[in-house]
Parts: structure tokens; C-alpha cells; sequence
């Protein structure tokens, strides 16, 4: 059995009952290190679940992942992903590859980032979602998610290497977009760390942010709608 088991945003005690039941009773345990950063150590997570974990990289995930579904065949295996399960498609496709295999899988669902925003008090409905990748001198598509969509919040997925200790900031997402044409009066907010203790959220025009330096990884930044509920215009007063 292959159970991939969401670990939440914070810490070793965002893992929900029945996931540390099924972790307790694992014969292996990974964890996968490199579509997001855990805000705890490793040695938390092993001291509170009981069990030995091992660390799953892209390259085990992405192209060795027969290693861990051979695994789940004959033993029971856990996945431990940081936030909950479908916020990266390369967990899809493991869930797809042992389908296919005929291996069984159980889902353990948790808080992702995409929940955890609402803290904004922007509407969650109203969002889209891009990413910047550090490569971005010749790349237009995340400014143009935001051009082409006036109406919706635009929630940007700021790149990572955690294997290396690289992190986008705020500061350079914003500075990408502005370079690409976004006003530097525009509202923006900028986020580190969303769901854990240590979690930031900062509200500033644009030219303001772009020298503001948050302490503190994973970072994400999010542009508003200029078109506002009440209610959303509320919150962001709140939050300044």
C-alpha cells in the first residue's frame, strides 16, 4: 500500500490523527524535500511520529520513483508531503503511475497554501494561480496570467531549491513583475511562511515592497483584484 500523507504547514503536530496512525504502522517512511520547505526539522517529525524518515528528492521522485512503488507492492510505504498532496502535479503523477500499476493507494489530505491564504480575507474562489521561476529574464507568462485576468487575485508560486537553500523573495517577484510593467503603485502582499507560527503577511504598494526583506522561507506574493468586495477591502485594511 502507497499512502501519500499530507503534513500541513508548520510543524511535526499539524500531521492529522489518522495520518500519524497510518505513519506509526509504516514499514518506510519518505518525505519529499523539494516542491516546498518544512518549517520544522527533520528530527521533530521522526521524534514525534516514532519513525525513521527518509528524504525524497526530485530525482527519486520525478525519475526513480519505481524504487517507492516497488516498495508499496509488498510493504506499506508512506509519502509525507509538506502542505497537502495535489499542490504539486508531481504527486500526481506517482498517484497515477501506481494506479496503473494496480498498487494500492490511500490519500491523507491536509492544509495546503491555497486554503491557508484566505487568512487575507481575500475571496479563495476569486483566485489564480502562477508561479516564477528564477530563470524569468526572457519569460512573460506570469505577468500576462496577470494582465489577462483584471478580476481575480493572482496567488504567485515563488521558485525554490530547497536541496541547494535557494528561495525566490518577495523582493524579486516583485521586482520581476515591475520590470515586466506592473504599476509600482499597485496594492501587493507579500507572505512568508502562510499556516506556521512565524508566518508574515505584509500589504504595501508595489515600490514599497520591493525593499522590504521578509526573514523567513517559503515566500509567496499575491496581487488583488482592483475590483474588491466590501468585505475583501475590509480585510486588506486590516492587514495594513
Amino acid at each position: 500500500m502507497l499512502y501519500l500523507i499530507g503534513i500541513g504547514l508548520s510543524d511535526e503536530k499539524d500531521i492529522s490523527v489518522k495520518g500519524l496512525e497510518i505513519i506509526r504502522k509504516c514499514n518506510k517512511v519518505y518525505l519529499e524535500n523539494y516542491t516546498s520547505k518544512l518549517n520544522c526539522n527533520v528530527k521533530d517529525l521522526e521524534l514525534f511520529y516514532g519513525k525513521k524518515i527518509i528524504l525524497a528528492n526530485r530525482d527519486l521522485i520525478e525519475n526513480k520513483s519505481e524504487i517507492i512503488l516497488n516498495e508499496a507492492r509488498k510493504k506499506d510505504v508512506a509519502l509525507l508531503i509538506i502542505g497537502d498532496i495535489f499542490f504539486a502535479t508531481t504527486h500526481v503523477n506517482l498517484l497515477l503511475q501506481a494506479k496503473k500499476l494496480n498498487i494500492k493507494t490511500q490519500i491523507i489530505y491536509n492544509a495546503s497554501l491555497i486554503s491557508a491564504i484566505g487568512i487575507t480575507g481575500l475571496s479563495l474562489y476569486k483566485f489564480k494561480i502562477s508561479s516564477i521561476p528564477f530563470n524569468n529574464e526572457n519569460i512573460k507568462s506570469p505577468y500576462e496570467v496577470l494582465i489577462n485576468n483584471p478580476d481575480n487575485h493572482i496567488l504567485y508560486l515563488l521558485d525554490l531549491d530547497p536541496e541547494n537553500n535557494k528561495y525566490m523573495s518577495v523582493n524579486e517577484a516583485v521586482q520581476y513583475l515591475v520590470k515586466n510593467g506592473l504599476d509600482k503603485e499597485r496594492l501587493v502582499i507579500g507572505c512568508s511562511c502562510i499556516g506556521s507560527k512565524d508566518q508574515e503577511i505584509k500589504i504595501d504598494k508595489a515600490k514599497d515592497l520591493m525593499n522590504y526583506n521578509f526573514k523567513k522561507y517559503p515566500q509567496c506574493l499575491i496581487i488583488p483584484s482592483e475590483n474588491l468586495h466590501f468585505m475583501e477591502e475590509e480585510s486588506l485594511k486590516l492587514l495594513k
